[in-house]
């Protein structure tokens, strides 16, 4: 259970670092589906060599597997990483972070309509909590929307998704390996982006040498390290637990924008994500 929380902190301080370096990528002219197709090509080929070198037998999946992880690239890890991914073209990083970790929120409401969780005065006010958190963190009480409304549709789309993979992996898939669950997610995500959006000489040829570094370095730590450490959390401690300790991707986020991209954050916005991560941690405490 201790690996399960240790998983949980490394996942959420390197996906904090994930905006950073996007951003970095979209100085080099590609696009967010561009992006997103060569860093998962790169990504394959590092997880399933290493599963062949670690355990060839976890390449192999039921059926029933193959089918759930297909569900769960195609309908989950694509939208979530597009919609994620393109916030970025709108919104500055810290505002991405907070829309996306609105993710424990819609799993409440998730488990009060379909799994029919009991409502209690306590998640009432955490939900209202999490709403006010949210108006605070877009700046709405200025009365001016100060940032894409566009953009903030795709960053709480990202939340959605995100949310339905949490679920969808501790229901479905919690006796695949985590490395096997990224590695073929990741897979059936780059088939659904390939047909979407084939990859052209255009696109390849904006590759220089820093773009193939930043994509390599999003493959490696913004993906396959803390996907394969998230669906391991998951399938330690739950999906309940991780959302919580994910949180520290907020601070993480804010810390790198600041110091790299000269992104600022007010102090009102700050309160709002406290807000958010509050009412998280009460959902789901």
């Amino acid at each position: 259970m201790k690996k399960g929380y240790i998983y949980s902190i490394v996942s959420a301080i390197l996906f904090g670092t994930a905006g950073l370096f996007i951003k970095f990528a979209y100085s080099t002219g590609l696009d967010s589906i561009g992006l997103l197709t060569i860093q998962y090509i790169f990504a394959i080929i590092i997880m399933f060599s290493l599963i062949l070198i670690k355990n060839k037998k976890e390449i192999k999946v039921s059926r029933k597997s193959l089918i759930n992880l297909a569900i769960l690239g195609v309908f989950g890890n694509t939208f979530m990483t597009v919609f994620y991914y393109i916030s970025f073209e709108y919104l500055p990083v810290p505002l991405v972070t907070i829309l996306l970790y609105t993710y424990p929120i819609m799993v409440f409401f998730y488990s009060v309509l379909f799994s029919r969780e009991k409502v209690t005065t306590k998640k009432i006010i955490a939900v209202i909590m999490a709403f006010l958190g949210c108006i605070l963190s877009l700046n709405l009480f200025n009365g001016t929307m100060n940032y894409s409304l566009i953009g903030i549709i795709y960053g709480l789309l990202c939340a959605v998704f995100y949310a339905f993979m949490n679920i969808f992996i501790e229901k479905k898939l919690d006796k695949v390996p985590p490395l096997t669950i990224n590695a073929y997610s990741t897979l059936f995500s780059l088939i659904a982006l390939l047909i979407y959006s084939p990859l052209t000489y255009g696109t390849i040829s904006k590759l220089n040498l820093q773009g193939i570094v930043i994509v390599i370095i999003l493959a490696v730590f913004c993906e396959v390290i803390p996907l394969t450490l998230l669906y391991g959390a998951i399938n330690r401690i739950g999906a309940l637990r991780v959302s919580i300790i994910a949180n520290l991707e907020v601070p993480s986020a804010i810390v790198l924008s600041f110091v790299f991209l000269n992104e600022t954050i007010s102090m009102i916005q700050i309160v709002g994500i406290i807000l958010v991560i509050l009412a998280a941690m009460f959902i789901k405490g």
